[in-house]
């Protein structure tokens, strides 16, 4: 197995370039000095030239497992179309490489028998999911509000996750099935996790709704519930068709408090702030120093690498196993319900 080099520093190599991977990784990784990125691979050559012009990354590959197969390199960022993710994980992990793969992780539950198989027989390896709202304090401060018990019990979470689409995703994973696309597939993980940080996922029952309007039969607008013993639901409505909208409300018996614009911090440094609610003034729970959720993410990486912080692979796969119940449900209403021209 490749372990740290040059002083506790993983040298890095990046599988796939992503329009994302600037953002995500390339301009994070300047301030988080145990990461050198030290090689590109892309099927298309030039943007893999690109970006290693831009970023003096020292080595470029078109062949994908030739970085794979480089000695040099400790770990992988995966940022392939969604479907690959999981066959190149598994390929990253069998050429001995620490892995750091974009969500989702892994589309369907035979994904996630492979990834466990995969994992089982790299012990020394970590596998993690960049999911990268997981990395900020604002979720520990809001499990503490709710274990605190100050403004009573919990009773309800309302959610909401959504952007437009521009052009309806034309050429874009996004719209097409086969590719993990629908807004449940691409933004329901970070409602998932969320639930996870806070009252976790089991759940005596789940529920998923949607017309599937969106191209290629896609869940266009969806809303999912779960509902916990007790009584407590949580709900959320993700969409690519309403005005953009990212917040979670955590209702309990005395208050309300709520994370307004929780994917505000995934451009630039910014402020993350928990607040009560009031129908008068809301007052600030929590006010976050600035951060970016991936230099954030990059330092849990390194963290996780050198065993101070826990793997979260059972969860990443929860999470998919629970995406695609929902997803499920919501198919089998629309069948049930829709006109008999709209059915599959």
């Amino acid at each position: 197995m490749n372990g740290p080099v040059l002083g506790g520093v993983y040298r890095l190599g990046i599988i796939g370039c992503a329009g994302i991977v600037e953002r995500t990784l390339l301009e994070p990784a300047v301030y988080v000095p145990q990461i050198k990125v030290s090689a590109v691979a892309n099927r298309t050559r030039a943007k893999a030239e690109q970006l290693a012009r831009s970023y003096s990354i020292p080595k470029v590959y078109d062949d994908l497992q030739e970085l794979l197969g480089d000695p040099e390199i400790d770990a992988v960022y995966i940022a392939l179309s969604n479907e690959l993710h999981t066959e190149w994980a598994i390929r990253a992990l069998a050429a001995g490489k620490h892995v750091l793969v974009e969500k989702p992780i892994g589309l369907t539950e035979e994904d996630v028998r492979l990834l466990q198989m995969a994992k089982a027989s790299t012990t020394d390896l970590k596998l993690i999911e960049g999911l990268m709202v997981s990395c900020h304090p604002w979720q520990s401060a809001l499990r503490s509000i709710a274990d605190s018990g100050r403004y009573g019990h919990l009773l309800r979470i309302d959610s909401r996750i959504s952007l437009q689409a521009r052009d309806r995703y034309i050429h874009n994973y996004r719209s097409d099935k086969a590719k993990g696309g629908g807004v449940f597939s691409d933004l329901g993980c970070y409602w998932l996790q969320f639930l996870q940080a806070l009252i976790g996922l089991q759940a005596e029952e789940i529920w998923g709704k949607s017309d599937f309007t969106g191209p290629d039969g896609c869940d266009w607008t969806l809303q999912a519930g779960l509902r916990y013993a007790g009584g407590v639901e949580a709900i959320c409505t993700t969409s690519f068709e309403m005005p953009y909208k990212a917040a979670h409300t955590i209702h309990f018996e005395k208050a309300s408090v709520t994370v307004p614009d929780f994917f505000r911090s995934n451009i630039g440094f910014y402020r993350m702030k928990i607040r009560l609610e009031d129908s008068t003034n809301p007052v600030v729970l929590h006010d976050f120093e600035p951060m970016n959720y991936y230099v954030n993410q990059l330092n849990a990486f390194v963290e996780t690498l050198n065993g101070f912080r826990k793997e979260m692979l059972h969860e990443a796969l929860e999470r998919v196993t629970m995406q695609q119940a929902i997803l499920r449900d919501a198919e089998q209403r629309f069948q049930q319900t829709a006109p008999r021209g709209a059915r599959a």
